[in-house]
């Protein structure tokens, strides 16, 4: 579009900037929108060069028709791809005001890009239409869209942020960047604003018009939703933002042909490229390389101590017991949604297949191997205080052992803490709920369908205020096999039937738990209603199949009793 001397400066500053370097790095499908759009814009754009360059009334079908198999690809990749054929549309509509002559011999080219393209995405685009939830759009808590924002203030905010992002502010996210760090450094960010400028000024030339189009539709899903993950949204203005920079590193060099000539001039502008590139290098290899991944919160994002840990299992003469902390086993709201990247990954990170991993949330839970001598890891969560369960860390997390070279695990050994609590748990009282098939008193252990058993509990505080949170922390033991499905649910009841507050919850991996271990789930997000008259209330708790809702039986000797317990009363204050 712009020469061949534009070209390898593009390709210069794209083999040396941060933002095209570390996102080739990342395993991302965004990464994947660049090769189909970008062949869909050379595409159409060889097709617009012929039909420009030729006056003959004849079609040429072909650069058209292959841009829109690239476009129409690149809609299978992300969401955000499907509103780039905006760019041939708003195009044509700058031919039709700016240059009549060439809307009349393009116009058939641009319709026959857009037919392709979406015929190619309409088996995706019915589905996503008939099935709303395929396209796993962000939560509003992911998320900064206020959708009570006006469409102008979420512009007037987000715009200055997505402009910045070449010059002076830079994406915050850990993943995709050093936060706060800009695309580009000052001397290319001046070389991107002179090109930005000088394709403003040439607009009435197409292909300056048709640039200017492509990079302002890329920014479109930052500046009108927000502006998270801003260098993972605008992947696709890359190619044009490093031609910016081509244009006016260019323009510079035409103008110092003005002063210095023949081989004087081929130095002087090899130089001062050389210059360029060099500063960028330097700067993208000190901060990848050392600043970057020196920081905790990047470890965390990449999961270094996490293959620390692989490292040093591998290296180990046999496997020891190991509770291993991960975020997010179960999504409340669509569950595994957040799949736990330890667990997929593990496999990769050591060649051990004899491994005895037992998976958990341990913001909520904690699972005790067989036995309570055990490796505590936690990589990538770091300090532990931030993560662990306030009501876990104690007894269980107490007086860690340190394992040497690696920050990410400890050695526990609860096995005088089980004694103390077993000694509190003998003297904990049960109540059987009005519909137990039972006579007698109820006393732990309870068992649950031969799956697990209640061995313990405590609620905290005992007594409490309308409106404020109760936290109710059950202790279990494996029976027999745990599917991965089962939940717990706490309920508070305003009768024996009637649930005034309640909280279901499991955060361990079932398929990873054994027979003989132990662990402990806290829920502490169940809230007394605020309009809650004062009194005593029972707290009851069981477990479900979250596929299907049925119940496990608690079973007293070979029958079934009932399909929950009463713990005890919290007392509402007024």
């Amino acid at each position: 579009m712009f020469g061949w001397r534009v070209g390898l400066i593009t390709l210069g500053t794209a083999s040396v900037v941060w933002w095209s370097i570390l996102v080739g790095r990342i395993v991302l499908r965004e990464v994947m929108e660049l090769p189909p759009y970008v062949s869909a814009l050379y595409c159409f754009w060889r097709g617009f060069d012929q039909v420009r360059q030729s006056h003959a009334a004849r079609m040429v079908w072909r650069p058209f028709a292959l841009g829109g198999v690239a476009l129409g690809a690149a809609q299978y990749v992300h969401t955000i791809p499907r509103g780039l054929f905006s760019v041939f549309i708003l195009f044509g509509i700058y031919l039709l005001i700016f240059q009549r002559d060439l809307f009349k011999r393009a116009w058939r080219g641009i319709i026959v890009l857009i037919i392709v393209a979406e015929v190619i995405a309409a088996p995706l685009l019915i589905y996503a239409t008939l099935h709303p939830n395929i396209d796993n759009l962000p939560s509003l808590g992911a998320s900064q869209y206020d959708p009570d924002q006006s469409l102008l203030d979420r512009i007037g905010s987000n715009l200055p942020i997505v402009l910045g992002q070449f010059t002076f502010a830079g994406d915050t996210a850990l993943e995709f960047n050093s936060p706060g760090r800009p695309i580009f450094e000052p001397i290319t960010a001046i070389l991107f604003v002179l090109g930005i400028v000088l394709a403003v000024w040439r607009v009435r030339q197409p292909e300056y018009a048709f640039a200017l189009l492509a990079l302002s539709v890329s920014l479109l899903p930052s500046i009108v939703l927000d502006s998270n993950f801003t260098f993972a949204r605008m992947l696709s203005a890359q190619a044009l933002t490093f031609a910016f920079v081509g244009i006016g590193a260019d323009t510079l060099g035409r103008g110092m042909q003005r002063v210095i000539t023949g081989r004087a001039y081929s130095i002087a502008l090899a130089t001062a490229l050389m210059v360029v590139f060099g500063i960028n290098l330097i700067s993208t290899v000190r901060d990848m390389f050392i600043a970057w991944p020196a920081q905790p919160d990047t470890k965390a994002a990449f999961n270094a101590e996490f293959i620390q840990l692989g490292q040093y299992l591998d290296r180990q003469p046999q496997g020891a017991p190991i509770s291993e902390c991960v975020l997010w086993i179960i999504y409340p709201s669509r569950p595994r949604y957040h799949a736990s990247l330890q667990q997929d990954a593990l496999q990769h990170v050591t060649v051990r297949r004899d491994l005895d991993i037992r998976w958990q949330d341990c913001r909520y839970a904690l699972v005790i191997p067989s036995g309570g001598q055990f490796i505590f890891a936690h990589p990538d969560l770091q300090p532990l205080s931030n993560f662990a369960g306030r009501f876990i860390k104690k007894p269980w997390l107490q007086n860690p052992r340190p394992i040497d070279g690696l920050s990410g695990a400890v050695q526990i050994d609860v096995r005088s803490a089980l004694a103390q609590k077993q000694i509190e748990w003998n003297q904990l009282a049960l109540d059987w709920p009005p519909e137990a098939i039972v006579t007698g008193t109820a006393h732990l252990p309870i068992n649950f369908d031969r799956t697990v058993e209640l061995i313990g509990y405590s609620i905290k505080p005992q007594a409490i205020k309308a409106g404020e949170n109760l936290a109710v922390i059950t202790d279990w033991r494996v029976l027999g096999p745990v599917p991965d499905d089962l939940m717990i649910f706490s309920h508070v009841y305003r009768s024996p039937d009637q649930v005034l507050a309640q909280q279901d919850q499991l955060d361990v991996s079932g398929a990873s738990l054994q027979v003989g271990d132990i662990f402990i789930q806290q829920h502490e997000f169940i809230t007394i209603p605020p309009d809650t008259p004062a009194g005593s209330y029972w707290i009851g708790v069981g477990l479900y199949h979250r596929d299907t809702g049925q119940r496990l039986p608690i079973e007293v000797g070979d029958q079934p009793a009932a399909d929950r317990i009463f713990l005890g009363q919290v007392q509402v204050q007024p």
